[in-house]
């Protein structure tokens, strides 16, 4: 059943500036910090983009069943490098998708 979806877009250079504050990056979750670690510097900003666009848009996805702390919402990738969501008890399928200067995202979550 179909819980809810959620859209988002971000500008990369916004999450750039951001980067520049270790603090920002608590938005990871420690298994995401491993990839984003692993991005050459020149695609990190754009890499984070996506991934804060997706958090947020599985946040307005899933916010009448509960809401989330960026942190918890975990954004990794499949066998295919497609982005998928971790979020306990709920589905929830994301898309990413970059143009230029921005990050969007959509997501659509469902109850299992």
């Amino acid at each position: 059943m179909l819980l809810g979806v959620g859209c988002d877009i971000v500008e990369i250079a916004r999450i750039k500036s951001a980067m520049e504050k270790e603090s920002f990056l608590r938005v990871l979750s420690e298994r995401e910090r491993v990839l984003f670690d692993r991005i050459p510097y020149m695609r990190r900003a754009e890499w984070l983009a996506g991934r804060f666009a997706a958090k947020e848009a599985v946040i307005k996805a899933v916010h009448k069943e509960k809401s989330y702390v960026l942190s918890a919402v975990e954004i990794l990738t499949d066998a295919t490098g497609a982005p998928t969501c971790y979020l306990a008890g709920l589905q929830v399928e994301v898309s990413i998708s970059h143009e230029k200067e921005y990050a969007i995202a959509y997501a659509a979550a469902m109850k299992e």
